[in-house]
């Protein structure tokens, strides 16, 4: 099955995930914190509310053997909320201004480049994951 046949399983995880996050299981977790960053990538993750389940994302890549992408989620981690990431973007933003515009940016070109490289990887094993767990159906 290819993924965008799953779009109904897809809208009711999404529904699922956003009114009740802790009901979902391991397998839609994966699904639902996995899709956005494929689609938008590591620093929307940060600037949206994907980074409100920041811990959960980096134990979803870790579950799909993305532990090099899990890395420079922890990397970035350390040096911008060495005191564990705030909920909301407005919150997390009030952090990034602590720090220079530059290495910000530098930060972040770093963190996307090894994100896109393995980006095809990351979503044929998103892909397989669907499949080989039925989610989809």
């Amino acid at each position: 099955m290819i993924r965008e046949e799953a779009e109904p399983a897809w809208n009711k995880i999404v529904s699922l995930g956003f009114s009740e996050y802790s009901k979902l299981t391991r397998e839609q977790r994966v699904w639902f914190n996995i899709e956005p960053l494929l689609a938008f990538g590591l620093w929307e993750h940060y600037v949206n509310y994907g980074a409100d389940k920041n811990i959960d994302v980096i134990e979803d890549l870790e579950y799909l053997n993305f532990q090099s992408i899990a890395n420079r989620l922890n990397e970035f981690n350390k040096i911008y909320f060495p005191e564990g990431v705030p909920k909301g973007p407005d919150a997390r933003q009030e952090h990034f201004d602590n720090f220079s515009k530059e290495q910000l940016s530098d930060d972040i070109d770093r963190m996307d480049e090894k994100f896109w490289e393995l980006h095809e990887d990351l979503n044929n094993a998103l892909t397989a994951h669907i499949n080989k767990t039925g989610i989809g159906k």
